[in-house]
């Protein structure tokens, strides 16, 4: 089970808007916001809570953590397989260090950036 909630306007299961096609009242669809507007990633911001069958809350970045752990694993191995300077290696190199960033692991990411232009 999931909650998402959008800071602007928390109770959107209740909100009523206007449906620009049929100029009807409808209420908001998923993936819509507190207007009835598509979603927009760049704009909108959204708390998730994810809780299991008994309501406890889980963490949602486990999978993300899962990636890094994967991503640290296949670089450590292409290093000892192919070496550094490999263009695969530099690959996922980058590819962890992106995912670093993203993850606001600065230090770690630009340590691997800089080893990539090496």
């Amino acid at each position: 089970a999931a909650f998402a909630s959008c800071f602007a306007e928390p109770d959107l299961a209740q909100k009523i808007v206007l449906d620009p096609d049929t100029g009807e009242e409808r209420r908001i669809n998923l993936g819509e916001d507190y207007r009835g507007r598509k979603v927009d990633p760049g704009r909108d911001v959204w708390v998730l809570q994810v809780t299991d069958d008994m309501g406890t809350v889980k963490h949602a970045g486990a999978e993300a953590d899962g990636l890094l752990r994967l991503l640290r694993l296949r670089l450590a191995n292409l290093r000892r397989e192919l070496g550094d300077d490999a263009e695969i290696t530099l690959d996922c190199m980058y590819e962890l260090g992106r995912r670093l960033h993203g993850r606001a692991l600065h230090e770690e990411a630009e340590q691997l950036y800089k080893e990539c232009l090496r």
